[in-house]
């Protein structure tokens, strides 16, 4: 084969991998039961900010009385329970891919992104000085516009789930 074709065929292969993932990242791509599917009617006040959580980021920052003690939006320090659910959804919704399994955002690809280093436990916008576990939910709800980083709402839908994950990724920090 020619290196021009060769070329043209590794080009290809590329593109139709980076679409797929971009699919599959977005949930485009149905997996499974199509009756397990959003509507639109799911999806609509999600989108006009209807339900939209506006008690995430609204708590105080709370200070911790022993640093060596994390402590969560609420004051209380996170549960096992939750940090093993966030260590779980952080692998599941691709934040590794980006940060690092580690969170310290020192791969190639981190690097290329300009990722966050979550272990540092510096987040350079958080402006409004929210506590950096409703600082880190609100970012995995919303994104940061002008970064590449995405709203992750829709992979994680339950508060719940957003909140275990902003613990653990909290918890990086602290290693």
């Amino acid at each position: 084969m020619k290196a021009p074709a060769r070329v043209l065929l590794i080009s290809t292969i590329v593109s139709v991998l980076v679409i797929c993932v971009a699919l599959y990242r977005y949930n485009l791509i149905l997996k499974g039961d199509s009756s397990k599917s959003p509507t639109v009617d799911a999806i609509l006040p999600e989108v006009t900010g209807e339900s939209a959580n506006a008690d995430v980021g609204k708590t105080p920052a709370a200070k911790p009385s022993d640093k060596s003690e994390k402590v969560n939006a609420g004051g209380k320090a996170p549960t096992a329970k939750q940090l093993e659910n966030g260590k779980k959804l952080y692998a599941q919704t691709t934040c590794g891919v980006c940060h690092g399994a580690d969170g310290k955002a020192d791969s190639p690809t981190a690097k290329a992104m300009k990722a966050t280093n979550l272990a540092a436990g510096k987040f350079q916008h958080n402006k409004t000085n929210l506590s950096p576990v409703a600082y880190i939910a609100k970012v995995i709800a919303e994104g940061v516009p002008g970064t590449g980083m995405a709203s992750f709402k829709a992979q994680l839908p339950k508060e719940s789930d957003r909140m275990d994950l902003a613990e653990y990724v909290h918890s990086l920090s602290g290693k």
